[in-house]
């Protein structure tokens, strides 16, 4: 495996500390064993022996010297070297044994899932590689599965609490793959060591699919591996406490813990098969080779249950729940997918001391928010540098017109998209990463008083004083990594704010660019229709030309005829030509012959019903609405129309003042003169007078087409709310009597006999307009049938 500057400076600094405390262990040794001898010889009591005085931190666990004192008083009572091996767990791990014949069994019989073909799909479908000799590569260097990349560090924990690395004497060099196997095919199983392990840690990075497959195989009888599968597979920060009532007994041994966010690939890594990357791992413009990565770090305790609980949920499948001890023997799984060279190897060493499997299992998941950091960190600096100006920003004028105006590939755009979208989604996988540790490790936990996590607070035993002890500095040391990523967080959303910022420059620069580009279109367009313009005045100023030389080019026309008739014609067809289109080409010209087109269309109409009204016949199209008909464009009351001051007033005095009654108040006289009648029923009745000679009055269905207002406002005394015909009720309205309801415009129209309507056929008032002009037609609403009612 290729080693970087800080992977070598991190191995110098592991041996100069475990130098410092293998000379520190011996001094304390050589002390403790100087003054054993000098009480010895002077008969004096030796002085208290404890492990913590003589325990060497690299392969023994206590120094015994009890023996170098024949007739010594020193007895076990009088030491606290129990006491302290007690704070230990002290059950060793049942003994495990996995061969390669077990391994094959295992992929040709197990139920796989689909998270678990998503990972190991490669060797599940390797047919050669169940049928050889050697499963694992035997060739050191690199090897297709790319598991020469692979590192792991794996530890045997002893009673006395500390992680000790497996090393095989005597084993000769063999691949990375197959230093894995070797290391977790077994368990205690070798009968010539002396110091049992209680407890397993076993961390590998990078793991090709033939390890996964392995790690599935010899850590299934304590994990649920297809789920912790499931769970690299998710994209997704979770956590699974224990589960005491669960009916998969792992679940019940259980913690798991996973973790998943993005980081840098790294100098020849490659991401794996299930991850999310980019396909280009190389520098780009737009944005930097990144990958979804994630880790699992899992605990499970080993040994029969210390306790039962109940479960007080109405709707639980169990009502029994089991629980473990945190004493118990144990196992730490850690598997970690980063592509890069950015693995904690000093998470685990021999100068550390765990009481139990849980402070294992935190340390671990700390050495992994401590690498999230470094991540997430790198991540935001790489960003951070993409979307930084250049340094001659300030005295390059090319430089800022690239920040400032957008390219042809939309560079800057893009990049800032990219950017801005990338730091709000490692916002969110922080976000993610702290809300599941507090869910899993809330206070009950740390403080004992939990019933189905880690139960035992400090009044226990002196054990679980001091491993509470731990836990306050474990919580102080993991809260202190969660706010390293908070403050991650923080300064992404910082990062977001000025990106934010650039990309608004850059769109609004971008803009002035395409409004600036957009006038000048728009010029070259105007000038283009002025163009057009004068191509077609000059193209019509020759039409009417070339219309009279086509005539008087014809063959039927008499060669001998002079020019005075060419001349003549000419002028009359080209002069009003000329004038008509010079007077269509202004505003007001234009108004003026619609104008004149309408009224000559519309006296063509008012003849065309007199011509026919004289025989008696009246076409349908003359009762529909045209625009000779003259209906009124707004249909609202005066007093709501856009008026005088002086008009509205008038119109609100009309509406608020009530008629004289009911019997003589008529709209109209039976009889209208030519002299305007002044009063307020009276303006009405020549407005009905002045629109009556021009409109039909047609009624269908009950709705009048013409002329609403003046119906409308003759109406509108019904609304009234106080009025000399019935009394107001109270609230505005008038009371539901039917016989005092104020007369509709139908009521007030006088009813008009056969002599009455001779009389006025004689005169030339409003009546005889109405009668000539149209009818008062209404249609049944059943029967199917149509009335018609004269006026």
């Amino acid at each position: 495996m290729a080693l970087d500057a800080a992977t070598a400076m991190e191995m110098i600094q592991k041996l100069a500390d475990d130098r410092a405390t293998y000379l520190d262990t011996l001094s304390r040794a050589h002390d403790v064993l100087a003054r054993a001898l000098e009480a010895s010889a002077t008969g004096k009591s030796p002085p208290p022996l404890t492990s913590d005085a003589v325990r060497r931190n690299t392969v023994t666990s206590t120094l015994d010297i009890e023996s170098l004192k024949k007739s010594s008083t020193f007895s076990p009572d009088d030491s606290d070297t129990d006491d302290n091996e007690s704070l230990f767990v002290q059950a060793p791990l049942p003994k495990e044994s996995y061969d390669e014949d077990g391994f094959r069994r295992h992929l040709r019989t197990y139920k796989w899932t689909c998270p678990d073909r998503e990972i190991i799909g490669s060797v599940l479908d390797n047919k050669q590689l169940l049928q050889r000799s050697a499963m694992f590569p035997v060739t050191l260097g690199p090897v297709d599965d790319r598991s020469h990349l692979s590192h792991y560090s794996i530890f045997d924990v002893g009673k006395d609490g500390a992680p000790l690395q497996i090393q095989r004497a005597g084993e000769k060099p063999v691949s990375r793959a197959q230093a894995i196997w070797n290391n977790i095919k077994s368990i205690n199983a070798d009968a010539n060591r002396t110091r049992e392990a209680v407890g397993r840690i076993t961390i590998v990075r990078e793991p090709s699919p033939l390890l996964f497959a392995a790690l599935h195989y010899t850590m299934t009888p304590h994990f649920d591996m297809d789920e912790i599968f499931r769970m690299l597979t998710e994209d997704k920060t979770k956590a699974e406490r224990h589960r005491p009532f669960s009916t998969d007994h792992r679940h019940q041994r259980s913690f798991v813990f996973t973790l998943d966010f993005y980081t840098i690939i790294g100098d020849e890594c490659q991401p794996m098969t299930w991850q999310k990357a980019d396909e280009d791992h190389g520098e780009s413009k737009t944005h930097v080779p990144i990958s979804r990565c994630s880790s699992v770090v899992a605990l499970s305790l080993v040994g029969q249950p210390s306790e039962q609980v109940k479960n007080k949920a109405r709707r639980a499948e169990r009502k029994i729940g089991q629980i473990f001890d945190p004493f118990a023997p144990w196992h730490v799984l850690s598997m970690q997918s980063y592509p890069d060279w950015k693995h904690s190897i000093d998470a685990h060493n021999s100068t550390r001391h765990y009481v139990n499997g849980p402070e294992a299992f935190l340390i671990t998941l700390r050495a992994e928010f401590k690498d999230a950091q470094k991540r997430l960190m790198e991540v935001y600096n790489r960003i951070s540098d993409l979307v930084r100006m250049p340094s001659n920003f300030m005295f390059s004028e090319a430089a800022r017109d690239n920040l400032l105006f957008e390219d042809e590939e939309f560079t800057y755009s893009r990049r800032y998209f990219w950017a801005h979208q990338s730091l709000g989604i490692m916002n969110e996988d922080i976000q993610e990463m702290s809300h599941s540790f507090r869910k899993a490790f809330t206070d009950s936990v740390w403080d004992g008083s939990s019933k189905l996590v880690w139960p035992g607070d400090e009044s226990v035993s002196s054990r679980y004083a001091n491993w509470r002890k731990r836990m306050k500095k474990l919580r102080e040391d993991l809260e202190s990594e969660l706010r390293g990523l908070e403050n991650i967080a923080a300064m992404n959303s910082e990062k977001m704010k000025e990106i934010k910022g650039l990309r608004d420059n850059l769109f609004s620069g971008t803009s002035v660019l395409e409004s600036r580009r957009s006038v000048d279109q728009a010029m070259i367009t105007v000038q283009q229709g002025h163009n057009i313009k004068l191509l077609t005045l000059v193209t019509i100023f020759f039409l009417p030309l070339t219309f009279v030389t086509s005539v008087f080019g014809m063959e039927i026309i008499d060669n001998e005829q002079g020019f005075l008739n060419f001349g003549i014609v000419t002028c009359v067809i080209c002069v009003p030509t000329y004038f008509l289109i010079g007077s269509l080409n202004t505003t007001s010209g234009a108004h003026f012959w619609r104008k004149k087109t309408k009224q000559f269309f519309t006296a063509i109409g008012k003849m065309t019903i007199n011509l026919f009204a004289l025989f008696g016949y009246r076409p349908q199209w003359a009762n529909r609405p045209s625009s000779f008909h003259s209906a009124p464009s707004d249909t609202r009351p005066l007093h709501q129309r856009s008026q005088s001051a002086k008009e509205g007033m008038a119109a609100r005095d009309h509406i608020s003042s009530p008629p004289t009654s009911p019997r003589n108040a008529t709209p109209f006289n039976r009889r209208p003169s030519n002299t305007p009648n002044t009063s307020k029923e009276g303006g009405l009745q020549n407005e009905l007078h002045q629109a009556a000679t021009t409109t039909t009055i047609q009624f269908e269905d009950e709705q009048d087409t013409a002329p609403k207002h003046l119906i409308r406002k003759l109406d509108q005394g019904d609304h009234r709310k106080t009025n000399s015909w019935g009394s107001s009720n109270g609230n505005g309205t008038m009371p539901m009597d039917r016989s005092a309801r104020q007369p509709t415009f139908l009521d007030r129209i006088p009813e008009v006999d056969n002599a009455q309507r001779n009389e006025a056929s004689q005169g030339d008032g409003w009546l005889n307009r109405v009668l000539t002009w149209g009818s008062v037609s209404t249609k049944k609403k059943k029967g199917g049938g149509k009335g018609e009612r004269e006026v």
